[in-house]
């Protein structure tokens, strides 16, 4: 996605100019300026859809995510450790990792909730 962009950005800067220069002599000999600047405001526009706005929506999510953790949920941390979460606190959460061990975690490092605590587990079919 980020090749494509990039791609596209790259085309319209160097068609920029030849985009000016045919623009800028209207019919009544008079040079205006305003075609470039709708040019670069399509530019911001087109990079705002396809890099700003998935991104806000991304964050929205990861945040909704660390809010709904619960006692019992099942996660994996951003290092890759499994676990069960035992107590949550405002930014920290008290994760059991093996029968005997359990850390303390800021929220942020989780990465998944692969189990909600009142979700049934999913069962293979054989």
């Amino acid at each position: 996605m980020k090749k494509l962009l990039l791609t596209i950005s790259v085309f319209l800067l160097s068609a920029m100019p030849v985009l000016a220069e045919g623009a800028a002599a209207p019919a009544g000999g008079k040079k205006g300026g305003l075609s470039p600047l709708i040019l670069i405001g399509g530019i911001f526009v087109i990079m705002y859809f396809l890099m700003i706005r998935p991104q806000q929506k991304k964050q929205k999510e990861k945040t909704a995510m660390l809010n709904s953790v619960e006692e019992g949920d099942k996660i994996i941390t951003i290092g890759g450790i499994y676990g069960e979460v035992k107590q949550v606190k405002d930014n920290s959460v008290r994760v059991q990792i093996d029968d005997h061990t359990r850390v303390e975690l800021a929220k942020s490092s989780i990465s998944t909730i692969t189990q909600k605590a009142n979700a049934p587990a999913k069962v293979e079919a054989k």
